[in-house]
């Protein structure tokens, strides 16, 4: 009897390597919209601004809804679009929006797990280079990385690395082929097992993405990126898929303290908009035990950036039902393949699994029309339909660089 128990028990143990030998790794990553973590100086001491908000309700009362889905994952990721520092110093009084907060306010990133917050957009010169630089200071002492350019953010986490990159229209033209020729280097050389690429770009309250949106996923991608993720409309926009890699052309905005109100309008007197709509995307990028990538997996939770409304109490919050639908009907007013349907179980939309290096049809588009104006469960389940898109090259560009920075060591 004790041989035949020993038996088993070593039976066991060898399968259980084996499994382990063959076993995925997966690394969890959470990205926002735009996050703007102060106010303007003309409505900074205002009864609706953010700053007035922090001192009544607290550090903790923004991020309070996601708390916990923000906890679960490796690392969650944020646009930082603005300034913080504690004076005027180097006020850009030419630019209509300047965008600030006291160094203090670190402490609302830090009530929840933050670790990332991507620095290349159109607020972050608002104070010139010492409001960067001092916005760079504020964010290391309080234990988050931030990354800009060249600088990337290596997230660690069971054994395998990803880089993630960030660029906007303003640092691309100049900025772009030194990125690509990094993306190179930390793939070939083993520094990273995947990269993404945080990008600040598109037209401000257009529900389509534009021909610099596509084109900047086709080249990063064809580059070595494996998600791309963007924002700076305020509003959401559309899902696509090149050589099997996610892109979202707009999260919309967070938690965003530049406007006191929720702005709603007619978009061209063709199609309404409205900032109230946000998503929150999670991303599960797959790796085999040695740490080869081989899929992606992308989970689309649909928000609200404010409990109330036209008046924003700068507090996103997770929508599920009708809300969570409306939500929904924007995104694919900008996808050319049909979203899979709102799961009310998992609280988001679970796009398919797309295994590395597989090419698959595209799926029937769908035809343009226009929409009608919870705590979370780690997703698992990988949906088997598995729509790609492919768009045309398009022109480049036009945007002019307004700083380079050269490359710097990892963070």
């Amino acid at each position: 009897m004790r041989k035949w128990i020993a038996a088993l028990i070593l039976l066991s143990c060898l399968l259980a390597l084996a499994f382990s030998a063959s076993a995925e790794k997966v690394v969890r990553l959470t990205f926002t919209g735009d996050c703007t973590i102060g106010s303007t100086e003309q409505t900074r001491g205002l009864p609706d601004s953010f700053d007035t908000m922090a001192r009544e309700m607290g550090y903790d009362y923004f991020f309070a809804n996601f708390a916990e889905m923000f906890a679960e994952d490796d690392a969650t990721i944020i646009n930082f679009e603005g300034v913080l520092q504690d004076s005027r110093a180097n006020e850009n009084t030419s630019k209509t929006y300047r965008f600030r907060g006291p160094t203090a306010f670190t402490d609302i990133l830090t009530s929840v797990s933050i670790e990332g917050a991507g620095l290349a957009n159109n607020h972050v010169a608002d104070y010139g280079r010492l409001g960067l630089d001092r916005t760079k200071a504020a964010l290391e002492a309080a234990g988050i990385t931030w990354f800009r350019l060249t600088k990337y953010y290596l997230v660690e986490a069971d054994g395998v690395k990803v880089a993630i990159f960030a660029l906007d229209t303003s640092t691309y033209p100049n900025n772009s082929e030194q990125v690509r020729q990094e993306i190179a280097r930390v793939r070939t050389s083993g520094e990273a097992n995947a990269v993404v690429l945080l990008y600040h770009g598109g037209n401000e309250y257009d529900p389509k993405h534009n021909a610099n949106q596509t084109l900047v996923m086709e080249r990063m991608i064809d580059a070595g990126v494996d998600l791309v993720i963007m924002h700076h409309p305020h509003i959401v926009q559309g899902i696509a898929v090149r050589r099997n890699r996610y892109t979202c052309f707009s999260l919309g905005n967070f938690c965003f303290g530049g406007n006191s109100a929720i702005r709603t309008e007619m978009y061209r007197n063709t199609h309404q908009v409205s900032s109230l709509y946000a998503m929150v995307a999670r991303a599960e990028l797959h790796f085999s035990d040695e740490g080869e990538y081989i899929g992606q997996q992308l989970f689309l939770y649909p928000v609200f950036i404010s409990g109330s409304d036209p008046r924003n109490d700068y507090q996103p919050r997770l929508v599920t039902g009708d809300e969570a639908r409306t939500v929904f009907e924007h995104v694919q007013y900008d996808t050319a393949f049909q979203l899979p349907e709102y799961d009310e179980e998992l609280g988001c939309v679970a796009l398919p699994y797309l295994a590395a290096g597989e090419e698959i049809e595209l799926a029937t588009p769908v035809p343009t029309t226009r929409p009608t104006a919870r705590p979370t469960r780690r997703p698992t389940a990988r949906p088997t339909d598995q729509p790609v898109e492919t768009e045309a090259p398009t022109a480049k560009p036009t945007d002019q660089p307004v700083e380079t920075e050269a490359p710097t060591a990892r963070p």
